[in-house]
């Protein structure tokens, strides 16, 4: 819970008035029973009368001895006057405490919930991966509620249990050691009772958290795969396994629901032979002449409330323990995220963030592999992009060429070797300044939620209206978006779902043209484009961006049949570079991808 106390130091201000609000809340609660006490034990008094004259005391057997109660109103009415001062005060800072423990919790899981995604965001795509979608959603959430309300809850409780134990403890053996010493018993059996329930419960809160883990990845896999879930006529199968996480965490949270069932009777049990106990002993103090007026009665009165706020306290220690795994639990899983060693580090210095950089980007025997791999993924890896020229890469399936790709804006950096841009080392560039410089446009095109409008001007957010227009004409998206009713003022729904795969990608293509960076990298971003489309695109791009380097992976070879130099992938090593015909000519695994898709007279 040490990463909880982090995030509450900035609040101490709110922590030092809650601290005063409890420890005024818990006061009126204790000066209550203390008042009570007093009002009816100064208040009203006995008054002895043998045969119509007042005495000292009488023989109560004797017919002409009378005994009459005897109010004193001032004194009533001064206790009333502090009880309902006391209530008053008690009120008005339990108001208060709800008010600034709410605000703390809240504003203690909104600064946790932007770290997370801060975090998140700096992370690299093999360490995001690790975690997965899923459990990153649950912890941004779930597990940031239930720190939340523990914070709200031990707030308003950690300081206040203590202050009523001890301080009704006191009040009680003030008015009657023999009348507490119940409590003696009952008490320590409550304590130990509620020490074995948090020893089975802890490990059950642990295990629940990963099981909502679980139903979340299989409900969201469901849901972003229902296409080919539908397609392959398997829904069926995945109505089964998502009812085998909701029936394993259902099964967990009757587990936990039977402890929680079992435990809260019997602290009703014990608080209720409590009160009993001190009841019994009190009746045998009346019955042994032990206590002999209205004082002694107010004691017993008083001794009950006062074991009445101690029970209570136990079971607000009770159900904070109760609250605690949950949230320490949770903790540890924000913890696990918040202290991920982040690989791709931004620890450049500022020399470069003015520099006016051309593009180009050069390759010098790079190599790669993942973190936890034993084996390179990409070796030897060497080329050169200028200004004003295409690079394209292709390649067989896992060859690596998004990999390479992946390295030029640092969403992975490089094992080995050398990657620079203008002659400057990608890692001795801020990643802002890096790729700021750099349109990126994935294989799978991702919108965000809005209008047309905004999504182009994602990268760029001045982008002038002519700006916007420029950019979906060259990514040929003009067409269809002036189309719409609303043209660029078009709703994007979530995921662009109301779009085509070809819409959405020359979308996506048009949100990099805007910023006019001075690197364009397609990561095989025409698959989703008909020949036509695709041959517009390239078009475009060779007179409105032709001072820009342009690096392409493709598939296909009439994407990249024009380019100025090609690199040949096959197992991560470079296999071929060079022009088109060239390539026909020396090697064989880019021939023998050209005529797997045209015929000898289209490549020449």
């Amino acid at each position: 819970m040490k990463i909880v106390f982090k995030y509450l130091k900035p609040y101490w201000k709110e922590l030092i008035e809650i601290s005063i609000l409890v420890i005024l809340t818990s006061l009126s609660m204790l000066l209550l029973p203390d008042f009570m006490s007093s009002l009816i034990g100064k208040g009203l008094s006995a008054e002895y009368t043998l045969s119509g004259v007042v005495v000292d005391t009488c023989d109560l057997a004797l017919a002409e001895c009378t005994v009459n109660q005897v109010s004193d109103f001032g004194i009533i009415a001064r206790y009333s006057l502090y009880m309902l001062g006391a209530t008053l005060l008690s009120s008005i800072a339990a108001i208060g405490l709800m008010y600034v423990s709410s605000h703390l919790g809240s504003y203690v899981s909104r600064d946790m919930r932007s770290a997370l995604y801060k975090k998140v965001n700096s992370l690299s795509i093999a360490e995001t991966s690790k975690f997965g979608t899923s459990t990153l959603i649950t912890r941004a959430t779930n597990d940031i509620n239930q720190i939340q309300n523990f914070i709200m809850m031990a707030s308003r409780m950690i300081l206040r249990i203590p202050v009523i134990f001890v301080g009704s403890m006191i009040f009680a053996l003030r008015k009657s050691a023999e009348l507490t010493g119940v409590l003696g018993i009952s008490v320590p059996i409550l304590i130990v009772f509620i020490a074995v329930v948090f020893i089975f419960a802890m490990p059950l809160f642990k295990k629940q958290q990963i099981k909502i883990d679980n139903l979340t990845r299989v409900t969201r896999e469901s849901i972003n795969g229902v296409r080919v879930i539908r397609a392959f006529g398997q829904g069926e199968t995945e109505v089964e396994r998502f009812n085998e996480a909701n029936v394993d965490l259902t099964n967990l949270q009757y587990k936990i629901g039977k402890i929680m069932a079992f435990m809260n009777p019997f602290i009703n049990v014990l608080f209720n032979l409590g009160m009993v106990g001190i009841l019994f002993v009190g009746y045998t103090m009346v019955t042994n002449n032990e206590i002999n007026d209205y004082l002694g009665i107010a004691n017993i009165s008083a001794v009950i409330q006062y074991a009445m706020q101690i029970m209570f306290s136990i079971l607000m220690l009770t159900m904070t323990f109760i609250m605690y795994p949950r949230a320490q639990v949770s903790a540890n899983r924000l913890k696990e995220v918040l202290e991920t060693e982040t690989t791709i580090k931004d620890d450049a210095t500022e020399e470069y963030d003015d520099y006016n950089f051309k593009g180009v980007v050069e390759f010098k025997d790079v190599c790669f592999k993942f973190p936890e791999a034993e084996t390179n993924i990409l070796e030897n890896i060497s080329f050169k992009a200028n200004p004003g020229e295409t690079l394209a890469i292709i390649g067989s399936t896992g060859s690596g060429k998004s990999t390479i790709v992946n390295l030029i804006p640092r969403l992975f950096d490089i094992s080995c070797g050398s990657l620079t841009i203008d002659g400057i080392a990608v890692k001795d560039i801020k990643l802002k300044k890096l790729r700021s410089n750099i349109g990126f446009i994935t294989q799978k095109a991702q919108l965000f939620s809005g209008s047309i409008r905004e999504n182009i001007s994602f990268g760029k957010e001045d982008a002038t209206d002519a700006q916007i227009a420029e950019a979906a004409e060259i990514a040929q998206a003009k067409d269809f978006i002036e189309s719409l009713d609303d043209k660029y003022d078009s709703v994007v729904d979530q995921g662009g779902v109301n779009f085509s795969g070809g819409q959405k990608q020359r979308i996506s293509i048009a949100r990099s043209i805007v910023r006019k960076p001075k690197i364009y990298v397609f990561d095989d971003s025409f698959s989703a484009l008909d020949f036509k489309t695709d041959a517009n695109l390239r078009k475009a791009m060779k007179t409105k961006i032709k001072d820009a380097t342009v690096i392409i992976v493709a598939q296909r070879i009439g994407t990249i049949m024009d380019a100025d130099n090609i690199l040949v992938l096959q197992e991560g090593r470079i296999v071929g570079q060079g022009k088109h015909q060239e390539l026909l000519k020396d090697c064989d695994v880019y021939r023998e991808i050209a005529l797997s898709q045209m015929d000898e007279e289209e490549l020449k």
